[in-house]
């Protein structure tokens, strides 16, 4: 079953976040953002771009624990294809589940230090809230889908957290340099302000990055029947 391979795959997550070091550097993250960001910069954090770079952490958290779990495990790869699809959908699933779980305790963390810090709750319009919710659910799908397409193709799990890495970085490079060009078209893309625009705006991201989660999910199955196959020849 599909609910008991993501559990399975929950328990070993320790493990694959890189043990008691990985752990502590997991929290340490966690704390900053949740914790010393707020108190330093209170208000100024809950402009609309910062909570959505909020919501997009599981592309940072998710994808070197799913390049563990796959890469790190593919001598026991089993050896059917439905065995295969479960085994790899309970790596994809658990990897998400660690993404979105990982976004709420941020942000949980966020809203309790702005109200030590500010003497009462941010007031958050529902609209951004369902928004940010979608995005942080579509961003944890993808992280996950998009390191087990890599770590299937990667000789290791070091070389699959490699590739990811410097596309992550290229990745930011390019966001940055177009964020800073006069050019007009650019204006489309920024990030509304106003509560349904800004719901309208995340549920397109959220299609967008579903779709290519599906599309990546299929590329790793893909990918862990070929090396089937050329091992069965």
């Amino acid at each position: 079953m599909m609910g008991d391979a993501v559990l399975w795959e929950l328990t070993k997550l320790r493990r694959h976040v890189g043990g008691t070091a990985g752990l502590s550097l997991y929290g340490l993250c966690v704390a900053a953002l949740g914790i010393v960001a707020p108190l330093y910069f209170g208000y100024a954090l809950l402009e609309a771009r910062v909570l959505l770079m909020y919501a997009c952490l599981p592309l940072f958290f998710v994808p070197p624990a799913v390049a563990e779990s796959v890469a790190g495990e593919r001598e026991l790869k089993p050896e059917t294809t439905a065995q295969r699809r479960e085994w790899l959908n309970g790596k994809i699933g658990a990897g998400a589940v660690y993404g979105w779980v990982s976004v709420a305790v941020t942000f949980a963390l966020t809203f309790v230090s702005l109200r030590l810090s500010l003497g009462h709750f941010p007031d958050v319009p529902m609209l951004f809230v369902a928004g940010l919710t979608l995005v942080s659910l579509a961003s944890s799908l993808f992280a996950a889908c998009l390191a087990a397409a890599v770590s299937m193709g990667a000789r290791g799990a070091k070389a699959a957290k490699r590739a990811m890495r410097q596309g992550l970085l290229l990745l930011l490079v390019v966001l940055l340099y177009l964020s800073r060009q006069p050019w007009t078209w650019t204006r489309r893309f920024a990030i509304p302000e106003s509560g349904s625009s800004f719901l309208e705006f995340t549920v397109v991201i959220a299609v967008v990055l579903v779709g290519f989660s599906v599309a990546l999910a299929k590329l790793a199955l893909h990918s862990a029947d070929s090396d089937e196959i050329r091992l069965n020849l």
